[in-house]
């Protein structure tokens, strides 16, 4: 092909592409504003920079300050149970009681043994005196006063002894008894009357009501913001409106990865026992003051997942994606490319095209009243 055709075409094509374009863009605005079009009416509010302190709700469940399954610490049979299940027991309350016949009788006869030990033990003493003086004036051998000092030694390792076993008796005869650790409620019964209790085997559960721990699930974005000492206000669905007041008193350092939240403790004071364990608990708690960006709720127009704010620029407005977060009253906190003194339309934009001209007007007395 000559090098002059194929010129010729190539300016061809590409006055051709110039002309579509010019087409298409004097198509666009007269899609976006038809000839004649009169200016759309908007409400219009400015975005508003502030110092905020906010506020978070978490919802989680009560539990009690500590909870025990108090057990048999020696075996035995069950001769009485001296405590029924919702029972507020005291420390030191007897809860069951072991049938401690056999180890009272070994008892009376570890302590006859021993008595008869330190009897003994008299005697061989005042007869070792008495070879020591005659071991003295040389009137019997060195032999006959070394064995009546064996034989004291002999009976005060006897005596010593059976004062052992006296001891490890009384103390066994003593755990016989099972006790409350602390005081609190008995949530469950795990024995019954004439049962043999093997060493450990578990006798009841209990509950310390005195001081309640509220477990929620903290998300990681606020972890830098809730610290241990953080005041809490705390409700119970069971409790009505009452409000408790409660304290931050543990993060722990460890999230959860598919929820992306680490547990969070609260504890508040409960000494009328009135918040129960499991009860489910609703938390508010503030977090540190930051400088915001705000505009009305009613600016932004949601799309499929999507946050838009339109804005005015002179007399059209153009449409700004952006990620709402946490509200304040009828504000709510955007980032975006948004400046503080834009002018938001918040009312009118639910059919609003990017260039379109508009006319702002004031909203009614009282809407715009509603919107401070």
């Amino acid at each position: 092909m000559p090098r002059f055709r194929t010129e010729f075409l190539f300016q061809a094509l590409r006055q051709a592409f110039i002309i579509i374009l010019v087409l298409a863009a004097l198509l666009s605005q007269a899609q976006a504003q038809p000839p004649g079009t009169p200016p759309v009416p908007v409400v219009v509010a400015p975005a508003v920079e502030k110092n905020v302190v906010p506020s978070l709700e978490l919802v989680g469940t009560t539990m009690a300050n500590r909870t025990s399954q108090v057990a048999a610490e020696v075996g035995g049979l069950v001769r009485s149970i001296l405590f029924e299940e919702g029972d507020l027991v005291e420390r030191g309350a007897v809860l069951v009681e072991l049938d401690k016949t056999n180890l009272k009788l070994g008892l009376k006869a570890v302590r006859a043994a021993l008595a008869g030990a330190r009897v003994r033990l008299e005697e061989a003493r005042a007869d070792l005196e008495r070879s020591a003086s005659l071991k003295k004036a040389k009137t019997i051998s060195v032999q006959s006063y070394e064995k009546d000092l064996y034989r004291v030694k002999s009976l005060e390792k006897s005596v010593a002894q059976s004062r052992a076993e006296v001891a490890r008796l009384a103390d066994s005869l003593g755990r016989m008894t099972v006790r409350a650790p602390f005081t609190g409620y008995i949530v469950k019964q795990h024995t019954e009357l004439g049962q043999w209790l093997n060493p450990g085997a578990p006798v009841a559960t209990l509950i310390d009501l005195s001081l309640i721990k509220v477990r929620l699930p903290l998300p990681e974005r606020y972890l830098l913001e809730i610290k241990v000492g953080d005041p809490a206000r705390i409700t119970f669905d069971a409790l009505g409106p009452e409000a408790f007041t409660g304290r931050v008193t543990a993060v722990i350092p460890s999230a959860d990865e598919k929820s992306r939240s680490l547990p969070l403790e609260i504890s508040l004071p409960n000494p009328d026992g009135r918040i129960k364990a499991g009860l489910l608990a609703r938390a508010t708690l503030r977090g540190a003051e930051r400088k915001v960006l705000l505009v009305p709720k009613d600016a932004l127009v949601l799309d499929r997942g999507r946050a838009t704010v339109w804005v005015v620029n002179s007399e059209t407005v153009k449409p700004v994606k952006v990620t709402p977060g946490e509200a304040y009253g009828r504000q709510i906190m955007i980032k975006g490319q948004i400046k503080p003194g834009q002018q938001v339309v918040v009312q009118g934009n639910e059919r609003l095209r990017p260039g379109q001209k508009v006319r702002i007007v004031a909203a009614p007395e009282s809407q715009a009243s509603s919107s401070k």
